[in-house]
């Protein structure tokens, strides 16, 4: 009896201790088809599941082999580079295995659904050109309905689409040409057009002397297949116009790009720009398509039919072939930390990866984050500089307004009296506004005036935020109820909101100046598909004079036609228990800002705050990004924090308090060594979300002593009904 060839399989069982290689035999049927990176079907104990192929065929010592059962797919969905990073993930992140694989797959596909399932397909009628016509218009002398049907496929080259034949009514007749063996069909994928009767002209400019400079680095390191470039541009200054020369010098040369963007609403935006340039080439991958229509562009990118893969972080992932040149735009953005197993960043993906397929990476942003701008200090990036806006357009002057001040001279409103001024100005002259306050509802929090309680969730130690009319909501479980008539502790019927989100914003601007047009761009207003781009093209087209949002609208978003940027509160994001709160503040504080004065018209921004002595926000009125930097990076160093530290947090959450205090100390102590600083344990910000008692403690020092303390806490998983949660370099500490 031959010996059959074994594979190396990993079973998509997501739990820790079956996270290792299993041998299979590979039957004599599938000993030719299957391949590493294939999905296969094993027994594994009395069921099946779903494992994945990492290296075939291989050597197994060990006896009385199951076989594996069923191949998954035609071809591998995982390549090379997928195998390889996937287990350089499972190392970085701490996470398993098969959680690092699932990453490569696209949307949709399961032992439930298949590629053919999750595909669009179409049939094609096809006719053999060697044929002899005479003989086959004879044959049909009789079937005028066929001979038409010939006809048209012969008149459309030897090939005809099911749709062309329906819009022809000729499908009954080409079915019946394929019965008499005349023609054949085939199913064949076709990709789903994701933006029907939608035109992307071309929007080109002259590239300054700058941008030239920077297009010129990155087009020979691309030739060259290596380089790592910082690219710090000011709002405004044509980051975007530098990645599209970038890309199409790239896909001159035959080589593929990916192109990261951090928020979802800045996507329609992108894809008009880059659409607009590379038409049909161009794959967009982002959570707010479906499944069917996220796993179509997943095997337009497979299959080679497009060079360009745009989206948010999953996008790192798209399974591009000859790839030369990744973009992360934005790439100080906290949306690019994956806050789920496992726990990626999308920027150090696209590194690992440009390593690994001798591609360029660029990071872009108007404020690099810190972590960034250190390895550019040490050489590590290379620095590509926009110091200028296009046209020579001034930056947008900045005032800070003391809002202590105010209220002191009998101003109980949100806008101050200069924010009022300036947003009547700008609607007079017919210009547009942006008013970003960070906080989506009506108001923070439901209090009683009479004893002073909160309306807080049942689930969650936090407030429930209202929303208008009546509603109360956690933004952490979902929790919803009406605003009771009477306070449930006292009986009092003086419950009363406090705070402000952004549907009062927009109230109070259309109470005030009911002339204008308010619209709304936050988590509540783009819940449904395709509400992202209604709001961005309403806006971008001059549907609507204000537009209100959270930091969906700080960043990114190109509005020619706004003069005025007001930030109702700059403290939101201040006094955050994180030690990136200072950063982050400042970030969003120069990302906003530059909204204003992208046009023919000078822009002007008015930050309303009750701390505008803090550094963070001097740094942000004068656009000083280095002098920010420096006085942040000197703290960080003080700290210990990153960059100059690894960090990583152990989450422990469980249904007892105690519990979650005793097991976070003892998990402590495991960890605690002379090269690693052990801060806590201690309750965490948010010490109960969704039922669930939350403790946590953070490591720091060298990576490799970190992780390895890190690798001893996972070790100890299921401790009494704990759920331990292990998250390497954080970037919220809530």
């Amino acid at each position: 009896m031959p010996v059959l060839p074994v594979a190396k399989v990993i079973v998509d069982i997501q739990v820790r201790h079956v996270d290792r290689v299993f041998d299979y035999t590979v039957p004599q049927h599938l000993v030719e088809c299957i391949r590493p990176g294939h999905r296969v079907l094993v027994p594994f104990g009395h069921r099946r599941v779903e494992g994945f192929v990492v290296a075939y065929p291989a050597h197994s010592d060990l006896p009385n082999l199951k076989s594996v059962h069923k191949l998954l797919d035609d071809e591998p969905l995982l390549t090379p580079v997928a195998l390889h990073l996937s287990h350089w993930m499972t190392e970085k992140y701490l996470c398993l295995l098969a959680q690092s694989l699932q990453c490569w797959l696209p949307a949709g596909v399961s032992l439930r659904r298949s590629q053919r399932a999750v595909e669009k397909t179409e049939c094609w009628y096809h006719i053999d050109a060697t044929k002899d016509q005479a003989s086959l218009f004879a044959e049909l002398y009789r079937a005028p309905m066929q001979r038409a049907a010939l006809e048209l496929i012969l008149k459309e080259g030897g090939k005809l689409s099911a749709s062309q034949a329906r819009q022809a009514k000729l499908q009954a007749a080409c079915q019946a040409l394929v019965k008499r063996g005349i023609a054949t069909s085939k199913q064949i994928s076709v990709r789903r057009d994701l933006y029907p009767n939608h035109t992307f002209p071309r929007i080109a400019h002259p590239l300054t002397s700058h941008q030239r400079t920077a297009v010129n680095s990155i087009k020979s390191a691309v030739k060259q297949g290596a380089g790592r470039f910082l690219l710090h541009g000011v709002t405004g200054s044509g980051k975007t116009l530098v990645y599209l020369e970038a890309i199409a010098a790239a896909c001159q040369l035959g080589k593929s790009a990916i192109v990261l963007v951090p928020e979802i609403s800045l996507t329609p935006q992108a894809v008009a720009a880059f659409k607009g340039w590379f038409g049909d080439k161009v794959a967009v991958l982002h959570s707010r398509l479906s499944t069917s229509e996220r796993a179509d562009q997943w095997y337009a990118a497979r299959r080679g039919e497009v060079q360009v893969v745009l989206g948010a972080r999953s996008a790192v992932f798209a399974p591009l072939s000859n790839l030369g040149l990744i973009i992360v735009d934005e790439e100080q953005e906290t949306a690019y930390k994956q806050e789920e197993n496992p726990r990626y960043h999308a920027r150090e993906i696209a590194e690992a990866r440009a390593n690994h397929e001798g591609a360029v990476l660029v990071l872009g942003s108007a404020t690099p984050s810190l972590e960034s701008y250190q390895r550019m200090l040490q050489g590590e990036l290379t620095l590509l500089s926009l110091p200028e806006r296009v046209d020579n357009r001034p930056l947008p002057k900045v005032t800070v307004v003391d809002m202590r001040e105010e209220l002191l001279a009998g101003n109980r409103s949100m806008f101050s009296q200069v924010l009022q001024q300036e947003l009547h100005n700008c609607l007079a002259q017919k210009q547009q506004a942006i008013l970003f306050l960070n906080r989506r509802g009506f108001a923070s929090f439901v209090l009683c005036r009479a004893c002073g309680a909160t309306l807080g969730c049942n689930h969650c130690q936090v407030t429930l935020t209202y929303h208008e009319p009546d509603r109360l909501e956690c933004h952490y479980c979902g929790e919803r109820k009406i605003v009771p008539q009477r306070c449930p502790v006292c009986d009092s019927p003086y419950l009363r909101p406090f705070g402000a989100g952004t549907q009062r914003v927009q109230r109070e601007v259309e109470m005030r100046f009911p002339q204008a047009r308010v619209i709304r761009m936050d988590m509540d207003t783009t819940t449904r598909k395709g509400m992202h781009e209604k709001i961005w093209r309403t806006f971008n087209e001059g549907g609507a004079d204000v537009l209100v949002g959270t930091q969906m609208v700080a960043k990114g978003l190109h509005f020619p036609g706004v003069t005025l940027v007001g930030v109702v509160c700059a403290d939101t994001s201040l006094h955050f228990p994180d030690f990136r709160a200072a950063e982050r503040t400042f970030q969003l504080l120069t990302q906003v800002a530059g909204r204003a004065g992208r046009g023919e018209e000078s822009g002007k921004v008015i930050v309303q705050t009750y701390a505008p002595e803090h550094y963070s926000l001097q740094s942000a009125s004068t656009y000083d990004y280095e002098g920010f930097t420096h006085q942040e990076l000197a703290f960080r160093k003080k700290a210990n924090y990153p960059p100059f530290a690894h960090l990583a947090r152990v989450l422990i959450t469980t249904d007892n308090e105690e519990e979650a205090s005793s097991v976070c100390g003892k998990l402590a102590l495991i960890c605690r060594s002379p090269n690693i600083e052990v801060i806590g344990p201690a309750p965490a910000p948010l010490s109960r979300l969704k039922d669930r008692f939350r403790w946590h403690i953070l490591l720091k020092g060298e990576e490799i002593e970190v992780n390895s303390a890190a690798k001893k806490v996972l070790q100890m998983t299921q401790i009494s009904g704990s759920q331990v949660v292990v998250d390497i370099n954080p970037m919220s500490l809530l």
